[in-house]
């Protein structure tokens, strides 16, 4: 399997973004994976956090990008360094403040863009924003768009009634995470710890975000393997049966290249399934196949729960 990267990215501060970065890299250390964490941020948050932390084994690099420098510098710097890390990694993981001074096709860089957002009015519309004005980049048809995991951060328990997700239209469509909860502990874990040990709600969301993200990864491995045996089997095809039949081929893979409301609700759709038919047994047995891992790791981000506000998402995403 080839490297997966993920960008961990918005314009604000103040979200999260670094201390899911520096804890997403420890979990997937954790789960036995190569992983190097790419602090892109003049602050270094990130890496501080894993560098003054217990070490697990995380490749922690602080890279400032030169963005006053402008023109293509930032996006070459940033893809040197990506490529360097890939070469020695399963998994890297880019920590990036998002500024226009960045051009977006670098984006294309990454398997999966995670951007983390709080749960008030202000802060969605200014994800709903940024997303909007890179809406060219996950409904591309020319090039293959990184899956967009959209995570809920420092939710507070009064706010899982909370109806901000319901007033607000997303312009592309989106895989939704479970939310990582808000609490004194998390503060506590800063250069101590990692969130994934804590044996609190807070503990318990980040491990289920870990899941979801584990089982986006297995959707989006399984959704490139397809489209590669797809592009082999039309590479083999012989050149009259093509003529025969141009316009199939076309829409199909114009459909390849767009994410399916299928595919990007699987695990919000399969945590309903799982809520509604709680007498159902959750499969513990190692997947054997890449959609065995979706099967059994998708329903595990169900066990804490996805509130409400959350669900209601998908109908205004669904509906724009």
């Amino acid at each position: 399997m080839s490297t997966f990267k993920i960008l961990l990215t918005s314009q604000k501060g103040g979200v999260g973004k670094s201390t899911i970065s520096a804890n997403l890299a420890a979990y997937f250390r954790r789960q036995g994976e190569a992983v190097t964490l790419i602090d892109f941020d003049t602050h270094g948050s990130s890496s501080t956090w894993l560098s003054r932390a217990p070490n697990i084994g995380v490749v922690v690099q602080h890279k400032i990008l030169p963005l006053d420098q402008g023109g293509n510098r930032p996006i070459l710097d940033a893809r040197l360094h990506l490529r360097r890390a890939a070469s020695s990694s399963d998994i890297v993981i880019c920590d990036l403040t998002w500024t226009d001074s960045i051009a977006g096709e670098l984006m294309f860089e990454f398997d999966m863009v995670i951007v983390p957002t709080s749960v008030s009015e202000i802060e969605l519309a200014a994800t709903s924003g940024f997303l909007s004005r890179h809406r060219w980049v996950f409904d591309s048809a020319i090039h293959t768009s990184p899956t967009l995991l959209v995570c809920p951060t420092r939710v507070q328990q009064e706010q899982m009634n909370n109806n901000a997700f319901s007033k607000q239209r997303f312009p592309v469509s989106f895989m939704l995470s479970p939310p990582v909860l808000e609490a004194q502990t998390a503060r506590d874990m800063f250069e101590r710890g990692y969130l994934m040990d804590l044996q609190d709600a807070c503990g318990a969301s980040f491990n289920e975000f870990g899941k979801a993200v584990c089982a986006a990864r297995d959707m989006r491995v399984a959704e490139l393997a397809m489209k590669k045996t797809a592009h082999a089997s039309m590479l083999n095809t012989p050149r009259a049966a093509t003529k025969m039949s141009p316009a199939p081929t076309a829409r199909n893979n114009l459909l390849a290249t767009s994410s399916t409301l299928s595919n990007q609700y699987s695990i919000l759709g399969r945590h309903r399934l799982h809520k509604t038919r709680p007498e159902e047994k959750v499969t513990t047995d190692k997947p054997s196949t890449i959609a065995n891992a979706q099967q059994s790791r998708a329903p595990s981000t169900s066990s804490l729960g996805i509130p409400q506000f959350l669900k209601r998402i998908t109908l205004g995403s669904m509906n724009h």
